[in-house]
């Protein structure tokens, strides 16, 4: 079978499968239609395959970590973000205190909540207009998506008055000395482009351009420096899906990001970028629906990742 009938027969497939809930403590999130769902990819050479409610938007969540990443990995480096916001796996959930307690220098990940913060803060310019900053982050998520992007005001609003746990991170990070810029306007830009909408066609997209070494394949836009993908694949590897990454990585063993509006992203190095959109999370904060159909598509598809440790 070829890819648009090996999509077929897996969202057939699961189409009906049920488990998992809606991200409960943020309301905007709570109430999406939890039937939805969708498959798209995109390869390295610029085809596309889209399946079910591809044209659906949805906020990109805890995925839009991978493009603060490349961001701060431009203005840095790998080494600089190793050493001072930390690179690790961990076994606590995404939004965990004890993790910065209990590490020795007080450091996380890029993908866990205080450390998407504390990166998020490393692009962040003193006396830069918040408003300014957050068209910075949108401008870099356009040219992964090739399309630009928006900020939903409303769920923005309904993360941002809730978000006194985030706050509370940042502020620990910053008695720690690991965050330097303004706390209030870090986790406001942090909340602000979780709030960016996006289809699954969009995301796939994204995925391939870090898969085809940074260049989008749909516009030939450069995106991002390709001596920088390793160490965004090393992270989606050991730490897209949180404290579930280790039992992913046992079963599939492909990069992958998540993000509790229910969006996986998928980067088959080379080959394709991959989206999958379904709302339930298990108990994780990972879609429900979402892992099982990557599972299926890396048996269906054939798709493997020898990874590599990269040494950082």
């Amino acid at each position: 079978m070829n890819i648009e009938e090996k999509l077929e027969l897996i969202y057939h497939k699961l189409k009906r499968k049920r488990g998992g809930k809606n991200a409960a403590y943020i309301p905007a999130l709570s109430i999406v239609d939890p039937s939805l769902y969708a498959i798209s990819i995109c390869t390295v050479d610029g085809k596309q395959y889209d399946i079910g409610d591809y044209k659906t938007f949805f906020s990109i969540q805890s995925v839009s970590k991978v493009f603060s990443l490349v961001l701060a990995l431009e203005k840095y480096g790998a080494e600089y973000l190793k050493k001072n916001i930390g690179n690790k796996p961990s076994k606590l959930p995404y939004d965990s205190v004890k993790e910065i307690e209990n590490s020795p220098r007080h450091l996380s990940n890029s993908f866990s909540n205080a450390g998407a913060i504390a990166t998020t803060c490393l692009s962040f310019e003193t006396g830069c207009a918040s408003s300014k900053f957050e068209k910075k982050m949108i401008d870099n998520m356009n040219k992964f998506a090739g399309k630009k992007l928006h900020v939903n005001k409303e769920i923005y609003n309904s993360e941002i008055s809730l978000a006194d746990h985030n706050f509370a991170l940042a502020y620990l990070l910053k008695s720690y000395s690991r965050i330097s810029g303004d706390v209030n306007s870090c986790v406001d830009i942090y909340t602000r482009h979780c709030s960016v909408m996006v289809t699954s066609q969009d995301v796939a997209v994204m995925a391939a351009t870090i898969a085809n070494g940074g260049k989008n394949p749909i516009t030939n836009q450069v995106a991002m420096n390709k001596k920088h993908v390793p160490y965004v694949i090393d992270q989606m590897y050991k730490n897209g899906l949180y404290n579930q990454s280790e039992e992913f990585n046992d079963k599939v063993g492909i990069p992958c990001k998540s993000g509790v509006g229910g969006s996986l992203l998928i980067v088959i190095p080379g080959v394709m970028g991959i989206s999958i959109f379904s709302p339930p999370l298990n108990k994780y904060g990972n879609s429900f629906k979402g892992l099982h159909t990557a599972i299926m598509l890396a048996a269906e598809l054939k798709l493997k990742h020898k990874f590599v440790n990269f040494s950082y």
